[in-house]
């Protein structure tokens, strides 16, 4: 390796890290040289990468460009080396449409071990993601609140490393601490009780006490601290309902817009005085100036201008209470091009407010992401963000239902490529370079497509056990927030005295499971041959197999009860009984071989010790400390199905 430019050795990556400097240009030589030549993009992430010969050359105007032309490289070599073929002649120009692409990390529920986070650094930045948002929530040792740090929380010290060892692969780390609402982490404790808007709720703080900020200023300190090399701030401040309950606001007169804006310009101010730039969620701008139905609901585009017509004004009107050094994220993650969404992101332009989009990866589904990993609607933010000239892409992974990381992957891939680059791409074509690139060439064929059909699967698992037929319908936490339940409406048992009842009713969902079965064994024999044949991320084959393992569970026992209902004499009753005894007994098999896998790089319990959100924590993953949340509909069924075999 022949360095032209540098002072040093740069990190470029494991499999070109081996190679040695060497002063002279030979045979087989890889050039690595910072320009100011003309003909380079502009961009410092931009680079020219030319293989002719023997000898490859990337050439870059920033260190950002040279990593970036490695990592193409090392894409080429992978491919070379996988399909045993040798790479031609080439000469590749490439630049970054957008300036800043993140990734979310929220640590709100639970935490992976810390080798796992290094991990995490390295395939990101091996898909051109140059930035990252953690939510720290009360996962990180704050030293001067110790009481908001969970027992397990990840030092300032420990994260300080990983924020550095992100820096040398051009990835930006950068804080997100939850205020003005989502302060459960905090405000569940009894000693910040008296920072509650509603002393009923841990959900918001109260925005006119002093004290308020003295807390959230230390907080954000701290999260500074562990990341030293962050640009932003991300202070939070979405979904902040019925504010203005405590004393001091109801005394004040202020409106909830005003102390919306009050808390804001407080934060803002903080943050641009500690050299960050803040980062706030947009979205309660346009609910309280009653815009945001037109943002995320499917509303006529007639209606949608009649509303901004009407209600515009309360915008215009208050639009000096904006603090101008901040930055306006829009978040939208099922669909960004609404007209109403559009009309969010020119209103704020329009008024030369700095606007940066977000998507999202994962929303709230438990187990694993749904809709083709959400591709369309990051497709559709990322072309907006490049034709509006956004400040920038965020791709959320929320921890509501704690999937594992590895289940991320896709979307991610998909959002790294889309941000990097915007192509109109289909969905399959994507997905086919995903499997390509992530897991082997050979995968890259539509019959090795194995995570849609587990989506698919995954829809009949989030309900199979649940009494559809109840007021209030429930699932496991895709596309809505719920509450973990005390009491759960299950499916009813088959009545031995009434042959052939039970089938009748649950007829649909009989043959669903049906169907079901048949999918898990297209699954399974797809992963099969991926366990085979996959040269990398072999870990991330092993968990979508055990998430096969346990999906099937609610269809393979609702087959089984079926069995039991149609059986006209008591012998057959008998073998049913015991078949289903015998199986809800294994169930403690499956859930030990999958939290096996899911735990390898997941504390999948949090400590003795550990207090979860009282009254705001609707979320799945907040129902136990253990980890009976993941599995609360089986659990609840088995545990009623034994009652009901302990009298046959």
């Amino acid at each position: 390796m022949n360095l032209k430019g540098f002072t040093e050795k740069p990190v470029l990556g494991e499999i070109l890290a081996v190679l040695p400097v060497q002063d002279s240009v030979k045979e087989g030589t890889l050039t690595l040289e910072l320009s100011s030549d003309p003909i380079l993009p502009a961009s410092s992430e931009g680079y020219m990468l030319e293989i002719n010969g023997s000898q490859i050359t990337i050439r870059s105007k920033g260190k950002a460009g040279i990593f970036y032309g490695c990592q193409t490289l090392v894409q080429l070599l992978e491919d070379a080396r996988d399909q045993h073929v040798l790479i031609p002649a080439c000469k590749i120009t490439d630049f970054p449409d957008l300036d800043w692409r993140a990734v979310h990390l929220d640590l709100k529920y639970h935490l992976d071990a810390g080798n796992y986070y290094y991990d995490l650094i390295d395939r990101l930045s091996h898909i051109k993601v140059n930035a990252i948002i953690v939510e720290f929530e009360d996962k990180l040792r704050y030293r001067k609140n110790p009481l908001v740090g969970a027992s397990h929380a990840i030092s300032i010290e420990e994260f300080t490393a990983l924020s550095n060892y992100a820096k040398d692969r051009h990835i930006e780390i950068s804080p997100l601490v939850q205020g003005l609402g989502h302060a459960s982490y905090v405000l569940k404790h009894d000693m910040y009780k008296k920072l509650r808007d509603n002393p009923k709720s841990d959900y918001v703080f109260d925005p006119l006490n002093p004290e308020t900020y003295k807390l959230q200023f230390s907080l954000y300190e701290e999260a500074m601290a562990a990341t030293p090399h962050g640009k932003y701030l991300h202070v939070g401040g979405d979904e902040v309902y019925n504010l203005g309950m405590s004393e001091r606001s109801k005394k004040s007169g202020l409106k909830p817009f005003e102390l919306q804006m009050h808390w804001l310009n407080k934060v803002s101010k903080f943050a641009i005085e500690h050299n960050r730039i803040p980062i706030f969620w947009d979205d309660m701008l346009f609910s309280l100036s009653g815009l945001y139905n037109t943002m995320r609901d499917p509303i006529p585009e007639e209606k949608v201008e009649k509303v901004w017509n009407e209600n515009e004004h309360r915008l215009r009107e208050n639009v000096d209470l904006f603090p101008k050094k901040c930055i306006y994220m829009r978040w939208s993650y099922w669909e960004p091009g609404i007209l109403g969404n559009l009309k969010a992101m020119d209103w704020l332009k329009s008024h030369n407010f700095n606007v940066m989009a977000a998507t999202a990866a994962q929303d709230m589904s438990p187990m694993l992401p749904r809709n083709n990993s959400n591709f369309l609607p990051i497709k559709e933010f990322c072309k907006i963000a490049v034709d509006k000239k956004l400040n920038g892409i965020l791709c959320t992974t929320w921890e509501d239902s704690s999937p594992h990381f590895e289940t991320f992957w896709r979307g991610l891939y998909d959002f790294g490529t889309l941000s990097w680059n915007y192509e109109d791409i289909q969905v399959h074509e994507a997905h086919a370079l995903f499997r390509h690139r992530f897991y082997s060439p050979a995968f890259s064929e539509v019959s090795f497509e194995f995570q849609d059909d587990l989506e698919q699967a995954l829809s009949f698992w989030d309900t199979a056990l649940i009494d559809q037929d109840m007021p209030v319908k429930l699932d496991r936490g895709r596309g809505g927030r719920i509450v973990f339940p005390k009491v759960i409406d299950l499916i009813e048992l088959p009545d031995s005295l009434q042959i052939g009842k039970w089938s009748k009713t649950y007829a649909q969902r009989i043959i669903m499971a049906q169907r079901e079965l048949s999918r898990y064994d297209s699954i399974k024999s797809k992963i099969g041959i991926a366990e085979k044949l996959a040269i990398r991320n072999s870990y991330s084959v092993s968990l979508m197999k055990q998430i096969n393992e346990l999906q099937i569970y609610p269809a393979k026992l609702i087959l089984l009860l079926n069995k039991y209902d149609i059986a006209t004499d008591k012998n057959e009753k008998k073998i049913a009984q015991r078949e289903i005894r015998e199986y809800v007994a294994n169930f403690k098999v499956i859930r030990k071989s999958f939290e096996d896998v899911f735990s390898k790089t997941r504390f999948i319990k949090n400590p003795d010790d550990y207090i979860r959100d009282q009254n705001s924590g609707n979320m799945l993953a907040n129902g136990t400390s253990n980890s009976d949340w993941m599995h609360v509909y089986e659990l609840a069924m088995n545990k009623q199905i034994k009652s009901w075999l302990s009298v046959k």
